[in-house]
């Protein structure tokens, strides 16, 4: 690819466009897109130095134009590679902000485009039957884990809220009167969604079997999901996205589906589309731009196969 810029390991401090633009973002972000920018960096041809210390504000529009020819050479897809560009795009932003590159600059960046094209989504639509499926094996674990695992996919599944709002809940946010849990989403946005009764009562059946689990005399936990030890025993520790991903996988095997955290999402979205219309789903998944929500929609995989289905002989 095009030879990587001077090497040139100025420190300009507080107006670093990487540090500006990592502070932008929400912290489960950050690593995704230092991840992301330490591969771009490796690639630009800066592997033997530090992030912080690479300068930046001096790429050219030719260097982002050979980084997306080498992804696409090494088979990235699509998304990915947008997710690449955009990342460069927001670090050079900020170097503008700072008075680092002209605005002339910033718009040949700006003119880079990443890799055109499509990929299939490789999300489900878990339907009714799975779901009272996973219900079930969880009902059928003896362990706590069972309890609890039964009340996350109810959650995620009955509000359509991603993993990582599922692990910031605290109790203070769930309003078992108004079956609503108040989440702080993507964008730093403060949400409520709403949840169905018997997502609910799931939900208490966990926090009842937790208080039961306690000594005597120690206060409820603030979060809503525990870790929970091999043994079965209830730490006072809040559950992680990683067990989110590994509960959905291992639930998932119980009943011969793979399965992923966004599932539960993606099915709630489609559901509310088959139940109701697009608008409505739109309002429940907080999305702003209605073709977010569009992109959800699993029914056409659903509806193609019915129809081949009816070819009988």
């Amino acid at each position: 690819m095009t030879a990587p810029i001077e090497q040139a390991s100025e420190n300009i401090g507080a107006t670093n466009p990487l540090s500006l633009y990592l502070a932008r973002l929400a912290p489960s972000s950050q690593s995704t897109l230092r991840y992301v920018l330490q591969d771009a960096a490796d690639r630009l041809g800066y592997e033997d130095m530090n992030l912080e210390d690479i300068p930046w504000h001096q790429l050219q529009p030719e260097h982002v134009t050979a980084l997306v020819a080498t992804l696409r050479r090494d088979g990235y897809a699509p998304n990915t590679s947008s997710l690449y560009v955009n990342a460069l795009r927001g670090v050079m932003n900020e170097a503008w902000r700072a008075s680092l590159i002209s605005q002339d600059h910033l718009l040949k960046m700006r003119s880079v485009k990443p890799i055109a094209g499509t990929r299939l989504g490789r999300g489900r639509n878990l339907r009714r039957s799975l779901i009272q499926d996973l219900m079930g094996v969880c009902a059928a674990d003896p362990r706590p884990q069972g309890v609890r695992d039964a009340a996350i996919i109810a959650v995620l599944y009955g509000s359509g809220m991603r993993k990582s709002e599922s692990v910031n809940l605290d109790l203070a946010q769930v309003d078992f009167d108004q079956r609503s849990l108040e989440v702080l989403a993507k964008g730093n946005k403060q949400l409520i969604k709403y949840a169905p009764a018997w997502a609910f009562h799931k939900l208490q059946a966990w926090l009842d079997l937790r208080r039961e689990c306690l000594p005597e005399g120690q206060a409820d936990d603030p979060f809503l999901f525990n870790r929970i030890r091999r043994g079965g025993h209830i730490t006072r520790e809040r559950i992680s996205k990683h067990a989110i991903y590994y509960i959905a996988r291992q639930r998932g095997a119980e009943v011969g589906v793979r399965i992923m955290p966004h599932d539960f999402r993606r099915s709630f979205i489609t559901r509310v589309i088959e139940e109701h219309d697009l608008s409505i789903a739109q309002k429940l998944a907080h999305h702003t731009n209605i073709q977010t929500t569009a992109s959800y929609d699993l029914r056409d995989d659903n509806e193609r196969r019915r129809a081949i289905d009816r070819f009988d002989l």
